[in-house]
């Protein structure tokens, strides 16, 4: 037969995934298109070489213990490997998004690991409470290597870096998925330019917080919050993980290296879509370098600055004006050790100039009109914001 003939019959051959499945069990696995390939490639080389198997129809053959075994044979010789996948594709942001529904504002609450919580999601005057039931545990696999770490803040704007990405990308994400780098995710939280180099300290940082969310196992039971919105709704459940993403390769700027490909919308983007409990702010906001550098501690305050602005901006909020500095001590975990205290001093010293410092770039961008520091018994206390 003509080798172009017998390209032609074999590429007209019905064949599905359970096909694969039953010459190969156990092989197909998240990598199906790459297995299916060499198992392809391998069908039309034992056909080649063989006439009897040539002329054996594919529902046959697939049952022909002879095929079976020179497949095996083959496969084990050339094994099946994950493509290169290629250049990453992205839409920078001009938005950053933060989930700030409860479960949001509960994460870094030391939640993961302590079974199931309820949060309570009905209004403080509503007739009947309603409960939304929350579990939150590491994967094994991520203890053995890592143990049982607590959620962070740091992880908290990590995770919202990744939700401004996908927020951006999603109608690629719909047809293509969604690639990216630890790198895009920092320049996410720092509205950053493509551009702009990060150091390797920063994505390490970056990268290992990804790896967290990738394991921590989340089932969310919101079936009666549901139902405030939808009366008809039987059941809604999530169960997966916080970040459902793997590593890949990828090919950028000519070379090969590990990036994450998302498999599906950030969890807690997607739970927080319900109530509608989301911020959106100009990634300008975040880009804050001409006043102070974006250390760890500068983006977890900035992150905690611009919720509480934002809840202050809600014309439904009856919140205050004034933002405590104790509510973001306690954020960075900065505790006062003894009564006096130097290091603690000094720490919260640097805080509060950082604080000064983020102000200071909004009122230049007209985010926020001013701020004072305020006085309780001559100890300054935190900040009034005028909005």
């Amino acid at each position: 037969m003509p080798q172009d003939k017998f390209i032609e019959d074999l590429s007209n051959e019905e064949r599905h995934l359970e096909d694969y499945k039953e010459l190969l069990p156990g092989v197909i696995e998240e990598t199906v298109t790459t297995v299916k390939a060499t198992i392809d490639e391998a069908i039309e080389v034992l056909k080649k070489n063989n006439p009897h198997f040539r002329n054996i129809p594919f529902a046959e053959l697939k049952n022909n213990k002879d095929f079976q075994d020179a497949l095996k044979e083959y496969m084990q010789k050339n094994p099946p490997t994950p493509p290169t996948l290629e250049i990453l594709k992205s839409i920078v942001p001009v938005n950053h998004i933060k989930p700030n529904n409860k479960l949001a504002k509960k994460m870094t609450k030391d939640i993961i690991s302590e079974g199931e919580i309820g949060l309570i999601v009905s209004g403080k005057n509503a007739k009947k409470e309603v409960f939304t039931k929350v579990m939150l545990d590491y994967d094994d696999k991520y203890v053995q290597f890592s143990g049982r770490e607590k959620y962070k803040p740091y992880d908290q704007e990590v995770y919202d870096g990744v939700v401004t990405l996908f927020v951006a990308n999603e109608s690629l994400f719909r047809t293509e998925g969604m690639l990216f780098t630890p790198a895009m995710v920092y320049r996410a939280m720092n509205g950053l330019t493509e551009s702009e180099n990060v150091s390797p300290s920063a994505l390490e940082l970056v990268a290992k917080s990804l790896d967290k969310s990738r394991f921590i196992k989340t089932t969310i039971d919101y079936t009666e919050e549901a139902k405030l919105y939808n009366k008809d709704v039987k059941e809604a459940l999530f169960d997966g993980y916080l970040l459902n993403a793997e590593k890949v390769t990828a090919k950028v700027n000519e070379k090969e290296q590990e990036v994450y490909k998302l498999y599906r919308k950030p969890i807690l983007y997607e739970y927080a879509q319900i109530s509608g409990q989301i911020l959106t702010v100009p990634m300008k906001l975040l880009n804050t370098k001409s006043k102070v550098n974006s250390t760890e501690d500068v983006i977890i305050i900035r992150g905690y600055l611009l919720r509480q602005i934002e809840w202050l901006k809600n014309e439904k909020s009856n919140r205050n004006e004034n933002i405590t500095y104790k509510g973001i001590y306690e954020e960075l975990e900065i505790l006062k050790l003894t009564p006096d205290d130097i290091a603690y001093r000094k720490k919260t010293a640097k805080v509060r100039n950082h604080v000064k410092a983020i102000l200071d770039e909004w009122i230049e961008q007209t985010y926020i009109k001013k701020y004072d520091e305020y006085k309780e018994k001559n100890i300054i206390k935190g900040v009034t914001i005028t909005v």
